[in-house]
């Protein structure tokens, strides 16, 4: 999924469950800046303390997030969760919608929600919870498993779709034409055929999408994929996340939450409706603003405040004394994002027989 459902959406569905315009946006700048923290190091200050930065974005045109250590500790535990099913180890690294691992992984976020990082830990969670349902049958490891036979890609809905699959490959090889002399030559199937949805460029993340395909692994059998399914299912399942936030932690809510039933209307509308990301987040931000999504509330969704949180931690690093900086939302962030890592690479994915730290 991309900024519109991350964002725009997440502070959307927060809102409608209730929770105060604050909390909404911490958790949807969270599960946002899931995407755009590509950051890792160690921030040091001058009377001795010390920031990890742990990085959870999973950008092609960083060539560090290619490799195995990458795929390990970015891609599978904040962007591909493992489902758990199958008989091999790939088979269980696949991802699958709303899986019984992602349940676990909510319940136990859940239960560090009296914690003051809660909020950024809770929009990791939707992250890696919505994506379950637009990464479903992707593994974030290298596997033949996630090849698709380009070929046979068809757009059902919208009939008029230009195909952003050769747009999206050009841009990727330009971007890492430049990158090549610095590390081993790695062939272009290796790169976009076998990671995450290389193969399928943006399609799975595009809301109004319906499309097929054949896997090179079983090239017999039409996948089919509707994305405007996905997405709601994705939606009910971030609502019903904030609603248990909400009442665990009623001091963080404002507001009674609408019942799901009346907004579905509303968001099939928006997920139905084709466009870039950039025009796909104003439909939620025009929705919120006609008061669509909260009963006639009318409100504008704050715009996303990614680089500030970059900013800050930049700034950090002139910070004469620690104690000064755990207050900070990005502080917190990266305490959610370690907390939610080591949990899911050493307690939850063992437990359903993968090793993958």
């Amino acid at each position: 999924m991309q900024v519109d459902m991350h964002y725009y959406g997440t502070y959307t569905l927060a809102r409608v469950a209730g929770l105060d315009r604050e909390t909404s946006e911490l958790i949807a700048t969270a599960s946002q800046f899931v995407d755009d923290n590509t950051s890792a190091g160690t921030i040091r200050f001058s009377d001795g303390g010390q920031m990890t930065l742990t990085a959870t974005g999973h950008h092609f045109e960083h060539t560090k997030n290619l490799s195995s250590t990458a795929q390990r500790n970015i891609w599978i535990p904040f962007h591909f969760l493992p489902g758990g099913l199958g008989n091999t180890f790939t088979e269980r690294l696949i991802c699958k919608k709303n899986s019984a691992t992602a349940a676990e992984m909510v319940d136990n976020h859940l239960g560090l929600s009296h914690k003051s990082f809660a909020p950024l830990l809770i929009g990791i969670t939707a992250h890696v919870l919505a994506d379950t349902f637009s990464h479903h049958n992707f593994s974030g490891a290298s596997s033949r498993k996630n090849d698709i036979d380009q070929a046979t890609i068809t757009i059902m809905e919208p009939k008029n779709e230009l195909t952003p699959l050769a747009e999206d490959r050009m841009r990727f090889f330009e971007r890492f034409e430049c990158l090549q002399p610095n590390i081993r030559v790695i062939s272009e199937e290796e790169l976009m055929g076998t990671l995450g949805h290389g193969s399928a460029a943006s399609y799975p993340d595009l809301p109004y999408l319906t499309w097929s395909y054949k896997t090179a692994t079983n090239p017999t059998q039409t996948v089919r994929r509707y994305n405007p399914d996905d997405f709601m299912e994705a939606a009910e399942a971030l609502y019903s996340l904030f609603v248990q936030f909400a009442e665990l932690r009623p001091n963080l809510t404002e507001m009674q939450p609408v019942p799901f039933d009346r907004i579905q209307d509303s968001l099939a509308i928006i997920f139905a409706s084709p466009g870039n990301k950039h025009q796909r987040s104003g439909f939620w931000q025009f929705a919120m603003a006609q008061g669509i999504f909260l009963e006639g509330r009318q409100e504008e969704i704050p715009p996303y405040k990614g680089q500030m949180w970059k900013n800050s931690c930049e700034e950090c690093a002139s910070c004469p004394d620690c104690a000064l900086i755990t207050e900070m939302d990005v502080f917190k962030f990266y305490q959610a994002a370690t907390i939610h890592k080591t949990y899911v690479l050493q307690e939850l994915l063992p437990a359903h027989d993968i090793s993958a730290y």
